[in-house]
């Protein structure tokens, strides 16, 4: 097996990021003087892996990669060694998210036909993936709730180009639809609260400009999280629910900043570029993707301030 980088990429949002803004409209959020040095923890730029996750226990990173000629659902270990291959279907798989126990994962698939939500065993050898979502249209970039009974996923059933959020019981049942607003209006990469009642996520919903919101998450009143202008996007909220960190383009390129859960300014945590922030179980580190020369690399940053 050859050696793997853990990289965190998405090549629409930064075509959609760079489509939102311009140099006319900048406004950079404070940094408060505190820019951490990032390490490199990978270094290939032959292979597409992206949307990285440390598992609950801190033992292992999930990540999609394309290292096997397709792209598929992949574990690092984070004390070392080679990446083990978890997903080999022809199809496409992305997007993993850890059980909050470590025994499955969730990850979006086009296996069906169309892109559904399934879920995977990880201890059971030979386990295949069960879905937990099916229909004529796209969900995905699933997230399981704290507490191990429901997940959130973006879907345009009902809306065609346009996405909500819907919340399914991990076992299977009849889905909850959070969103609801008008056709044009994307809301995406959610992200659970650790008390599992709120979701943070993405949304063009005001003047089409992307931001971050926070509401139930069962539904309700969405509070602008995000002041400042440009592109927010795939936010991640910290184990001890205080901070979320995200990724902008406020500076003009994309970095990972950190806001607090209750709004305020956000700082920039990054200096080098940064795609898809996702905390470590401790709080301590961020991880993200930085481009390298051909695909991107996976670099750490220390945010135990």
């Amino acid at each position: 097996m050859r050696s793997t980088k853990v990289i965190l990429l998405m090549l629409g949002i930064l075509s959609l990021a760079l489509a939102g803004c311009s140099s006319d409209d900048v406004q950079a959020p404070a940094d408060n003087g505190r820019i951490p040095t990032s390490q490199q923890l990978t270094n290939n730029d032959d292979v597409f892996e992206a949307n990285p996750i440390f598992s609950p226990d801190g033992n292992w990173i999930l990540f999609e990669s394309d290292a096997a000629g397709n792209m598929d659902i992949w574990r690092l270990p984070v004390a070392g060694g080679a990446a083990e291959q978890v997903t080999t279907s022809d199809a496409f798989d992305s997007s993993p998210y850890w059980a909050p126990d470590g025994f499955s994962m969730v990850f979006e698939s086009d296996r069906s036909g169309t892109k559904n939500i399934w879920t995977l065993d990880m201890v059971t050898p030979g386990a295949v993936p069960v879905a937990l979502t099916s229909g004529a249209w796209d969900d995905g970039s699933p997230a399981w709730s704290p507490d191990g009974t429901r997940i959130v996923y973006e879907s345009n059933r009902h809306r065609g180009g346009s996405t909500d959020l819907w919340v399914s019981p991990a076992g299977g049942g009849d889905a909850l639809r959070v969103t609801d607003t008008p056709i044009g209006v994307y809301h995406r990469t959610a992200d659970w609260s650790p008390d599992g009642t709120q979701l943070v996520f993405e949304s063009n919903r005001e003047e089409d400009s992307p931001a971050l919101y926070t509401m139930s998450a069962l539904g309700g009143l969405a509070r602008r999280l995000t002041p400042i202008a440009g592109y927010e996007g795939h936010p991640a909220w910290s184990p001890d629910g205080e901070e979320i960190a995200f990724e902008a383009n406020s500076s003009g390129s994309m970095e990972i900043y950190v806001i607090s859960a209750s709004g305020g300014d956000a700082f920039v945590v990054t200096n080098n570029g940064g795609f898809w922030p996702r905390w470590s179980p401790d709080g301590n580190q961020i991880i993200y993707g930085v481009y390298g020369d051909s695909e991107p690399n996976l670099w750490a940053v220390q945010v135990d301030w």
